[in-house]
């Protein structure tokens, strides 16, 4: 399926400004090819019991891509915009009962503020520091080394992240991350982090992509975010 997909993204570049190219080429959305009552993310998935990843679904083998990592997503902050927003935390979900699936709490320095916007970039940024460094995924990364073009989708239910990673991140590098007033921008520093990390599995075969999705799509990743913030015993 996604072979099929980049091909006819591949047709639609033709037509596309080279701005646009270059935000698509960070997107994934096989929804638009479908009807809304068909749209069914799920459908699109295939969980790999014997590898515990999801992949991008292979309907010509009934199976999963192997080329494919789909990760989904999730930060969470209770009380966000508020002087109550204390504690933030991340979700990553790999599939149904992957043992790399991961949740935790988010440390901040004294001073720098908990918002939803911030743990969802670093939802994204320990996802890909998982597929670009741990031990876990080298056989996934040898197979992108040795020339075998490779894609991690993220999954995402925050517009935030999709926008920012996708369409306005040219942008935002050709400003070095500064607002118009010539200031840091506001979590410029973690998405720029994010965009380096990004740049460095694309120089091993690794495409990264975003593939935005309602939020009853990403119930997983949504309830890991929330477990790391339920109290210790």
């Amino acid at each position: 399926m996604l072979d099929q997909y980049l091909s006819r993204e591949s047709r639609r570049d033709q037509n596309r400004s080279p701005e646009d190219k270059r935000i698509y080429s960070r997107k994934f959305d096989l929804h638009q090819y479908f009807s809304p009552a068909s749209r069914n993310t799920k459908r699109f998935i295939y969980y790999d019991r014997l590898k515990k990843v999801s992949m991008v679904h292979d309907a010509n083998t009934i199976s999963g891509d192997p080329k494919t990592l789909v990760v989904a997503v999730r930060g969470a902050c209770p009380h966000d915009g508020s002087d109550l927003a204390t504690e933030s935390s991340l979700g990553i979900f790999f599939g149904e009962g992957s043992l790399f699936n991961l949740y935790d709490r988010i440390g901040r320095s004294i001073g720098e503020l908990h918002t939803s916007n911030y743990a969802e970039l670093m939802a994204v940024f320990r996802a890909l520091e998982l597929i670009k460094d741990s031990s876990f995924f080298d056989v996934w990364r040898a197979d992108a080394e040795n020339g075998v073009y490779s894609t991690a989708i993220i999954m995402t239910d925050s517009v935030y992240v999709y926008e920012s990673l996708t369409a306005l991140i040219w942008q935002l590098r050709q400003n070095n991350f500064r607002d118009e007033m010539g200031k840091p921008m506001v979590n410029g520093e973690l998405i720029d982090r994010i965009d380096k990390t990004i740049f460095d599995l694309t120089e091993r075969n690794i495409c990264v992509r975003f593939w935005s999705v309602p939020r009853e799509d990403n119930a997983e990743a949504v309830e890991l975010a929330n477990r790391a913030l339920i109290p210790g015993p």
